[in-house]
């Protein structure tokens, strides 16, 4: 930082060159009284009268020099002013560009290095020869949730907290800690050290961010953290910085509150994962991710009374992929919404002249049941494929729910409205509770295929509890995962209504299933 330098003098030199001042003058006008007048008037030739008393002389010195005082002192006082002034610019001029400089360099909140400055150190410290350089990025888990539970203060509480963590971590370090932005830091330190010291470096940092903070007891903190070491993981900042950031990720996807160094297999990994994101976006958008129906039954003639609709990606090379290989990806891209549209119109038009005996079940998450648009939504959607709304079924699980009851209960009141029924999915494995069943507008409770097993011991209380309860409750029970005959007469002998599982069929595509309804699957018992 360069300042021009204004003038300073010292309040000493300022009194002695007053006294300089009034000095001359007194003996400047005793010089002219006594000698000069004389000498001046001779040398120009003018008349003068030399017989002035001495007082008269000694007071015309007195008063040109009080003059002289008294002309010197408001200048004086207005010189002094403005020097005071200048000095208190001066001051402040330094301090703005001090604090200019400093939000230049340092992130305003926590005061560490900001994100621009960290880049430049840390490509510096990669042009010292000789000396390894590691950097962590470290991102709180779950940041979000505290500014919207406890408010922005505490987050930026939780901040500064972190920020004080990694200064105190690092003091036995020549390190740079830096606030990238948001609830991302990174640290860059440089020495000679093993793998084992970092790691041991690492751990403390998570265990101080872990041990909370003073000022919010009740707060609870953590952080995934990730390594990249130069040189073997690069020697350009930028791409430390993206291995550091490629290991973190590693340890989101694996649990958090945890660190990883950078691997090599890790990132081929990383970008393979985003090409099968890229490749379900589009399988979305090309109806690669086709329709599939599981039939349902019902008791005890074992005729078909329906189908539940399940996903398949049809993969050009990898061939089928099953949901559970898909469907969790889908919904942490917020992508369920528009794979559950493009399904539900291929469905509508496949199912379109199906008898309209059979019912259509479809499955719905948490987001969709919550969200006050989804009826509306659904509604459009079944007239766009002109598919009756009494055909359809929605099923939802006991988590989904809870969720956010109340908005589920209006969209579940509102689809009752429209006509389309309701079914409590995964009966048993959730929040199973009365007052669901009593409630909401439910119409039919599934129960879980795990109350069941090949050798019939579970059919016992449990599941007579949940028969005898939907009776009860003038609810339909669909028994799921029916894979034997005998289960199947179990179910009859306890009066369930419907049932689904491989004993009926496996989910098919639909020109099976047309097949399937054309050789009067309708009205005779189902086989697979």
């Amino acid at each position: 930082m360069s300042v021009i330098p204004t003038p300073h003098l010292e309040r000493s030199n300022l009194y002695a060159l007053l006294a300089f001042y009034l000095l001359s003058i007194f003996f400047l006008a005793v010089a002219w009284e006594f000698k000069l007048e004389a000498t001046v008037m001779w040398v120009l030739n003018l008349p003068y009268d030399g017989d002035f008393e001495t007082s008269e002389r000694w007071r015309f010195v007195l008063t040109s020099t009080g003059f002289a005082v008294f002309a010197m002192v408001m200048p004086f006082v207005l010189l002094k002013r403005l020097i005071a002034r200048l000095h208190l610019s001066y001051n402040n001029l330094v301090q703005a560009q001090a604090y200019s400089d400093s939000l230049a360099r340092h992130d305003p909140l926590s005061g560490l290095l900001n994100r621009r400055v960290f880049h430049e150190q840390l490509a510096g410290r990669l042009e010292q020869p000789g000396k390894e350089t590691a950097v962590f990025l470290i991102d709180l888990d779950r940041f979000k949730v505290i500014n919207d539970t406890y408010g922005h203060a505490a987050g930026d509480s939780a901040i500064c907290a972190v920020a004080d963590c990694l200064r105190e971590v690092t003091s036995g370090w020549h390190a740079a800690v830096a606030r990238l932005g948001g609830d991302e830091f990174a640290l860059a330190v440089t020495g000679n050290f093993s793998r084992h010291e970092l790691a041991t470096l690492a751990e403390n940092i998570l265990a101080k961010i872990a041990s909370g903070i003073t000022e919010l007891p009740g707060l609870a903190l953590g952080a995934t953290l990730g390594i990249a070491v130069s040189p073997q993981d690069g020697t350009a900042a930028e791409t430390l910085l993206q291995r550091a950031d490629g290991a973190m990720y590693r340890g989101k996807k694996s649990g958090r509150a945890v660190f990883h160094f950078y691997e090599a297999s890790f990132e081929e990994a990383q970008r393979e994962q985003m090409r099968f994101e890229q490749e379900l976006r589009q399988a979305i958008e090309k109806q690669q991710i086709q329709p599939f129906y599981q039939p349902i039954v019902s008791l005890p003639d074992q005729r078909l009374a329906g189908f539940e609709l399940l996903a398949r990606w049809i993969h050009p090379e990898r061939g089928i992929i099953m949901p559970q290989d898909f469907i969790p990806l889908t919904e942490e891209l917020g992508l369920i919404k528009p794979l559950t549209e493009s399904l539900l119109i291929q469905a509508f038009a496949q199912a379109r002249e199906w008898p309209r005996a059979l019912t259509l079940a479809i499955n719905v998450t948490s987001s969709m049941i919550e969200s006050s648009e989804f009826p509306q939504w659904l509604e459009q959607i079944t007239r766009q494929g002109n598919f009756p709304l009494a055909q359809l079924e929605v099923e939802v699980t006991e988590n989904a729910l809870i969720a956010n009851m109340g908005s589920a209960r209006m969209n579940l009141e509102r689809l009752r409205e429209m006509g389309v029924g309701v079914a409590l999915d995964d009966f048993g494995t959730g929040y199973s509770g009365l007052y669901h069943l009593t409630q909401l507008a439910i119409d039919k409770i599934k129960i879980d295929r795990s109350f069941f097993d090949t050798s019939l011991k579970n059919q016992s209380d449990m599941v007579k509890a949940v028969l005898a309860l939907g009776k009860s409750l003038h609810m339909q029970i669909t028994a799921e995962g029916v894979e034997h005959e005998q289960l199947a007469e179990w179910l009859v002998k306890h009066e369930c209504d419907f049932a689904q599982g491989y004993l009926f069929g496996r989910a098919l595509p639909v020109a099976q299933i047309t097949a399937l309804i054309g050789a009067d699957g309708v009205n005779g018992p189902l086989r697979a």
